[in-house]
């Protein structure tokens, strides 16, 4: 059974239900021309993502992660567009996963993404608290990631931040730092210097709890990141969580 904590759009809660092993009638909430794109539990690795076209491809798709107990823990609802973080169980290792969907005029999925990491440790935050703007927190943190400023770059980050990342360098385990000093010395140590610049394209925020999707410049065919961050009242990242596709996602017209 999926765990609905929040009111959804329709359209997700009909996506969410489909992973979760029921069967509902994808005509009412998936357009017949969808794009999809979904990642296997190796993607924070790989940065693999599969993609399918059309409402009975992505429901195959959706199907093919049942049985699964879906917890939400948190969404963040734009005009069109609306991002879930969830927590996947009842097969193998815990999973924190994210989805998000995008729908056209008559309020079906055209787009839907769902990505996919090993278990990331909740934070102590509390999800209503009031917190700035999001976009100017991330841009200026990933400014100084791009310029190698990683003493700065960490100082955007809570003192006990928990952070998770694909691999650095073609490494081959999921980073996973505890705490500012650890995100440092990983920044250092484990980053270091890199031309990537990642670009925000998107930004979708409620109270502290922000969504992002990107795309990665300065690279060879770089491709698109996601990215679902916490933020305290003071403008501090008390939690960070990413994905990257190699393949470029785009946004469905």
């Amino acid at each position: 059974m999926t765990s609905l904590q929040v009111s959804w759009p329709r359209a997700l809660d009909g996506a969410l239900a489909l992973a979760a092993g029921s069967s509902p009638a994808i005509g009412s909430f998936l357009a017949p021309d969808v794009r999809s794109w979904l990642a296997s539990p190796e993607q924070g690795l790989t940065a693999a993502a599969e993609s399918v076209r059309g409402a009975d491809a992505t429901a195959e798709a959706l199907a093919r992660l049942a049985p699964s107990r879906l917890t939400v823990v948190a969404t963040v609802s734009g005009e069109h567009a609306c991002w879930a973080e969830l927590v996947r169980s009842g097969v193998g290792a815990p999973e924190t996963c994210i989805a998000g969907v995008t729908c056209n005029a008559a309020g079906q999925v055209s787009r839907l993404v769902w990505l996919r990491a090993p278990f990331v440790p909740a934070s102590a935050l509390d999800a209503e608290r009031a917190a700035p703007d999001g976009r100017p927190i991330l841009e200026r943190y990933f400014a100084e990631l791009m310029g190698s400023r990683f003493d700065e770059a960490a100082a955007r980050f809570t003192a006990d931040t928990i952070y998770s990342h694909p691999p650095y360098r073609g490494g081959t385990v999921r980073v996973l730092f505890r705490g500012q000093e650890a995100l440092r010395r990983g920044f250092v140590t484990e980053r270091g210097p890199s031309p990537a610049r990642q670009v925000i394209t998107a930004l979708w925020q409620r109270h502290g709890r922000v969504f992002v999707e990107g795309v990665v410049e300065g690279i060879e065919d770089g491709g698109s990141f996601f990215s679902t961050a916490e933020i305290t009242s003071v403008g501090e990242i008390a939690r960070y969580v990413a994905f990257y596709s190699a393949r470029r996602i785009r946004e469905v017209a």
